[in-house]
């Protein structure tokens, strides 16, 4: 009979098989992480931008405003974050303010967005958190305050609108104006 010690293969076998395990487990588990340029434009070495993430499970780009500075994704769980350069607020149709905070995360799959954080409306002269957003049909998007939805029109979200305001560190016209945007949204 040969012993353990004699035949090293036998060791290295089960330590092998748990190194690939390992291995596998932390690719599998390993959020994508883009960073600025990625974010915005194109992509590095081939990763959609987060607006083309957005697209890519059904939303239109613009329910997210220019400004994105990264994100993250873990495809295991559709969780992310997105993260912009400041605070970032505009003026909606129907007389409401959106709020997007620096850092928006959630869970995104096929056309719905849920456990939604760091976007909010005012609404009689309170904010209230957006906890979930969902793509009803092709032609129209469905935001959720607690109980209370709201349909938009998909094509009022085919342009990402530019923050305004002093905490947004962007959004300012050429003269010098806040620039106001004429989408309508919740």
């Amino acid at each position: 009979m040969a012993s353990a010690a004699r035949r090293p293969g036998l060791l290295l076998l089960p330590l092998l098989s748990l190194v690939l395990l390992a291995v596998s487990a932390a690719s599998v588990s390993r959020p994508l992480v883009v960073a600025a340029a990625a974010a915005t434009a194109g992509g590095s070495e081939g990763e959609p931008s987060a607006y083309e993430m957005l697209e890519g499970f059904g939303f239109p780009r613009g329910i997210l405003p220019e400004g994105v500075t990264g994100y993250t994704y873990r495809p295991s769980d559709g969780a992310f974050e997105v993260f912009m350069g400041g605070d970032c607020e505009f003026d909606v149709d129907g007389g409401y303010r959106l709020t997007y905070r620096r850092r928006i995360y959630g869970n995104v799959e096929g056309g719905s967005i849920r456990n939604l954080g760091g976007v909010s409306v005012r609404m009689f002269l309170f904010n209230w958190g957006i906890d979930r957003v969902v793509m009803e049909d092709a032609g129209h998007l469905m935001f959720y305050v607690g109980p209370i939805s709201q349909a938009f029109p998909a094509d009022n979200f085919e342009e990402s609108p530019q923050c305004r305001g002093r905490r947004c560190g962007g959004g300012i016209s050429d003269d010098g104006a806040a620039v106001d945007v004429a989408a309508t949204a919740m």
